[in-house]
């Protein structure tokens, strides 16, 4: 899908004060709670999941679980400011949003609750009854004068946002920057792993030999996969510590992501806590002389193997315990009825080596009709593209004049 902004206008409708729940126009016969507080919030775990389930794609992103998981971590920096919409005391759908505390534009951001790990997100809602939903939160937000901007990132392009919820947003007079949101890779588990390897290319099995000799001559190597189902309390427990400890030992820590930090802390406790009870969980560490030098954190849902974190000790880059541990899962997890290995979004050069197959995002932009949020559309719609135009003519007059050239028209060539 290209690149699309949408710039309808409307009148901006009278503010009104925002009581926790609101009842939408007439026209819709639906009731939307806006969720503020944490035991609200954790309150509608049963009836969020029986929702849940009920979408065309279920997932595990969208599962109380996981948000719960993301809340744990956002707290630190956002606001809950989720909108809950109820048919005759029935949840029916659902939008998972915080309200961002520090943007980095200044703006009143409201924002999906996601965090780095996120591979997916979106609106919730079973397909009967996405069109009263949508329009019941478009009606909802737009009425609102408390926001300037709603960022919707890790959408599917054929998800209930990109489907029915932003059409419902026009409707209601906002405009909306539609980007692409990158990719999420994949491999397919469904054949057998020796199909599947004699298609890579040679350097890139001449590099996998050369990190498993590394690895032999340093000592005893030891591959060790726990999943939920295999691992009594005590043994959960000390995985995840020696998971956590890897990461706090991997280069990642000048991110301030890793998992010994308190927000991906929380986050991998809470998420882990009820991978673990549900049966989601799959850990995998590998060890030399009993020493563990890398893992990799994953979870296992409807058939799809979701790859969360993958560290390894940056004292111990040289011998390639992190590649030999990937190589090694991966031709593990062929054989045992598995759909999908998702390797998370980015478009990092070692997963194009395993991969050219990836789940497509996108990234979106919504602009309230406050002044702050016509200045932002403006100003990322209008004006970047502009100077951005403006300063390639000047640094690269070559390429813009090529740009600038009219096609020429090979259909009789």
């Amino acid at each position: 899908m290209p690149h699309m902004s949408n710039d309808a206008s409307g009148a901006m409708s009278s503010p009104d004060s925002m009581p926790s729940a609101l009842k939408n126009p007439e026209s819709t016969k639906l009731q939307v709670v806006i969720v503020t507080d944490h035991a609200e919030f954790a309150a509608f775990e049963d009836a969020w999941n029986a929702t849940a389930r009920q979408v065309d794609t279920p997932s595990v992103f969208l599962s109380h679980e996981w948000f719960n998981a993301a809340w744990a971590w956002r707290r630190l920096d956002s606001t809950l400011d989720t909108l809950i919409a109820r048919e005759a005391g029935r949840v029916v759908g659902i939008l998972p949003l915080i309200r961002n505390r520090h943007p980095r534009d200044g703006s009143r951001r409201l924002e999906l609750l996601t965090v780095p790990d996120t591979q997916l997100c979106d609106l919730i809602a079973a397909s009967g009854d996405l069109p009263d939903v949508t329009e019941a939160f478009a009606a909802t937000l737009a009425a609102r004068h408390d926001w300037d901007t709603l960022q919707l990132d890790y959408l599917l392009p054929h998800g209930a946002s990109i489907r029915s919820f932003l059409p419902a947003l026009v409707r209601h007079g906002l405009r909306f920057d539609d980007r692409d949101g990158g990719r999420n890779p994949f491999v397919a588990l469904n054949g057998t792993w020796n199909d599947y390897y004699d298609r890579r290319s040679r350097s890139l099995k001449k590099a996998s030999n050369l990190a498993a000799n590394r690895l032999k001559k340093a000592g005893e190597i030891r591959v060790e996969w726990l999943a939920a189902n295999t691992l009594d309390e005590s043994h959960y427990r000390r995985a995840l510590d020696g998971v956590i400890d890897i990461s706090r030992r991997s280069w990642k820590r000048e991110t301030g992501n890793t998992l010994d930090q308190p927000g991906p802390q929380a986050f991998i406790r809470s998420l882990s806590r009820a991978a673990y009870e549900q049966g989601w969980l799959s850990l995998w560490l590998i060890y030399v002389n009993e020493q563990p030098l890398a893992m990799e954190y994953q979870l296992v849902y409807g058939g799809d193997v979701h790859a969360l974190r993958a560290d390894f000790d940056t004292n111990c880059k040289e011998i390639s315990p992190g590649s030999h541990l990937f190589r090694h899962l991966l031709e593990r997890l062929f054989g045992h009825g598995l759909r999908r290995y998702y390797m998370g979004p980015g478009e990092n050069p070692y997963k194009k080596r395993w991969t050219d197959k990836g789940e497509p995002l996108r990234r979106v932009t919504v602009y309230n009709r406050t002044l702050r949020g016509r200045l932002a559309w403006f100003r990322e719609v209008v004006l970047k593209p502009i100077l951005r135009t403006m300063r390639d003519r000047f640094t690269n007059p070559k390429k813009a004049a090529r740009e600038d050239k009219p096609a020429e028209n090979n259909a009789n060539h």
